[in-house]
């Protein structure tokens, strides 16, 4: 959708363990607005608006976090330039990893176009926005898991 995060970015020249607990922070800045998301899932869809207000809002910080992790991880100098440089084996895992980062973005931003502010969808399109978001949810689930995998490595 476009949004900017608003946090200065990591400045990796200072030192790499300083750099990395930065990595980590924002991993777990996803993790938590994964969860708010989650949340939205298992509230009371009585008040369609407000839930759909709620979805979306927890769509806009989910998409928050992802637009900060790519920019880290992808930056030059960043993460993944800096694991190729000193781990050439994990160039193939870390260029699964930059491959999913499209479709990530692509499916939020499509979720935030569906429950766009001022739009209003019917109850018979809650049980596919529903299915979308827990998709959504279980692709960055494994991702994440992919990248706590590749630290390990």
């Amino acid at each position: 959708m476009g949004a900017q995060p608003t946090e200065q970015p990591i400045d990796r020249s200072d030192d790499l363990d300083g750099y990395l607990e930065q990595v980590r922070l924002r991993r777990a800045e996803l993790g938590e607005s994964m969860g708010a998301l989650e949340g939205v899932l298992k509230e009371s869809v009585a008040d369609l608006a407000h839930w759909q207000e709620r979805l979306r809002a927890a769509l806009l910080e989910v998409h928050h976090d992802l637009v900060t992790h790519i920019e880290v991880t992808e930056r030059p100098g960043g993460l993944y330039d800096s694991l190729r440089e000193e781990a050439a084996r994990l160039a193939g895992t870390l260029r699964r990893l930059q491959g999913e980062h499209p479709g990530l973005l692509a499916a939020t931003d499509d979720l935030l176009a569906r429950v766009a502010e001022g739009t209003e969808f019917a109850a018979g399109e809650l049980t596919a926005v529903t299915a979308q978001v827990k998709d959504l949810l279980r692709r960055l689930g494994h991702h994440r898991q992919r990248g706590a995998d590749l630290s390990f490595e």
